[in-house]
């Protein structure tokens, strides 16, 4: 009997086998598969009662009452940045909700179709199949890819890759600079754009992204500290501080099972962070083993860069596999995970196909290959699953529902459990991934520095 690794080999393979090289070579061929899949996006948000667009009627009151608010009391839990792109489609919509979320919507798929074209024209010898694990992870994504403005930063980490990649560096820091500014995390990502200095006597990557991101971030943020003022401009840092424990994070899986078969005593509320938190049995220790990972998920980004730095970069591929990495450890060891985080790795995971396709044939290559096929359908998979959970079923999970809607609580919780376990495996592959790039000559290189020290 074949083992369930087997099998989903053999799935995957029967599947990819109708994306033939004609295929995905045809440029009508991948306007119709990207034309489809957003049709089965309208699908799936026209047939769950349309209920994931509760945060861009958020933005939309934040943003029609900024005026008498002011930029301090206004969203404080996004950089003053992010106020300035989410009044455009306010401009869009004449001041109107309706018209608000409208043009919201209009605007991320022109940014899903500007990146989708970008991969087809920068995406080389896998362009074809760059394009397709777009189209699929957006779809999987579902709705919610159109109503929060985490598609930029996807998309613009994206870009910074892409660019990084075809010798676009300063370009490059300037997309990272921006997600930066819009969401603060893409800040952690710039090391991994920059070049191999083992290469070039002289880096011509890394000063280039560096200053170029350096400088977009800093007069985005003194252009918000004159227009918000200091408190606001630091909010986004100390806002999420005394946080509970979301529903969703991989430390509520735990406490979200006992919930769901009825062991233990939990309450599921709204918080005032615009969550829904759980809280009772056992929960304050959960709480707390996230906020111990948030530290060391912060100390291995900072020494996997120490490693980074110290043997001269890498290739771009490494760089990739390095920002998809830094993404999940600040997922897997958040005390949330809000359904939109899971875009971050779109686009990323995106340009990694764009440069994978790129390599010349060896023997690592293959190893590679085998490697990235792996996390591209662990990626999907886990996106998927987050679909079913939010939208699709998220009122059983986050209510005291009776009846039928009820009885759904286990199975959604089930499916929640497996996606963040998904979440977890994840993080295993890409640190072996990681670490099959930096073994071979950061520690000689620590070595020799120890040496150099000793006889100094």
């Amino acid at each position: 009997m074949w083992s369930g690794e087997r099998r989903w080999r053999m799935t995957a393979q029967a599947v990819l086998a109708r994306f033939t090289p004609e295929r995905l070579s045809s440029p009508r061929f991948l306007l119709t598969f990207w034309f489809v899949t957003r049709l089965v996006v309208l699908g799936v948000w026209a047939t769950t009662s349309l209920g994931a667009q509760n945060d861009v009627f958020y933005y939309f009151d934040h943003i029609d009452a900024l005026g008498q608010a002011g930029p301090a009391a206004t969203m404080p839990e996004y950089p003053t940045p992010a106020l300035w792109v989410l009044s455009v489609p306010w401009l869009l919509g004449l001041g109107t909700s309706t018209g608000y979320a409208i043009a919201f919507a209009c605007l991320m798929l022109l940014l899903d179709a500007a990146f989708t074209y970008s991969l087809w024209r920068w995406g080389g010898p896998w362009r074809g199949q760059a394009v397709i694990l777009w189209s699929v992870f957006l779809a999987f994504v579902g709705p919610t890819a159109y109503l929060r403005f985490d598609l930029m930063t996807s998309v613009l980490t994206g870009w910074g890759l892409l660019l990084a990649h075809h010798k676009r560096p300063a370009l490059a820091g300037v997309a990272v600079g921006l997600g930066a500014a819009i969401k603060l995390w893409p800040a952690l990502l710039w090391p991994a754009l920059c070049g191999n200095w083992r290469q070039t006597k002289s880096n011509t990557t890394a000063w280039p992204v560096t200053i170029a991101a350096g400088v977009t971030g800093g007069v985005l943020a003194v252009a918000s500290l004159i227009w918000g003022g200091w408190e606001r401009l630091i909010s986004p840092l100390t806002y999420q501080t005394d946080r509970g424990l979301q529903v969703e994070s991989v430390f509520a899986s735990v406490p979200m099972l006992l919930r769901s078969l009825h062991i233990g005593d939990f309450a599921v509320t709204v918080s005032r962070y615009q969550a829904f938190e759980i809280w009772g049995t056992g929960v304050p220790f959960w709480l707390e083993s996230a906020s111990i990972a948030a530290v060391a998920g912060y100390a291995a980004i900072v020494a996997t860069y120490v490693i980074w730095f110290w043997r001269g970069h890498g290739r771009p591929i490494e760089g990739s596999v390095l920002t998809l990495l830094v993404i999940v450890i600040l997922i897997v060891t958040n005390k949330t995970f809000s359904p939109q985080y899971v875009m971050w790795l779109g686009g990323p995971l995106a340009a990694m196909a764009v440069i994978m396709g790129a390599r010349t044939p060896s023997d690592r290559l293959t190893a590679d290959k085998v490697r990235f096929r792996k996390i591209a359908w662990l990626v999907l998979a886990m996106t998927l699953a987050t679909l079913v959970v939010y939208p699709v079923g998220y009122a059983p999970l986050v209510t005291d529902v009776t009846g039928w809607t009820g009885a759904l609580r286990l199975p959604v919780t089930l499916v929640l459990v497996a996606r963040n376990a998904m979440m977890v495996w994840l993080l295993v592959e890409l640190s072996a991934w990681t670490w099959s790039f930096v073994k071979p000559g950061a520690w000689a290189s620590l070595r020799a520095l120890g040496a150099r020290e000793a006889t100094a």
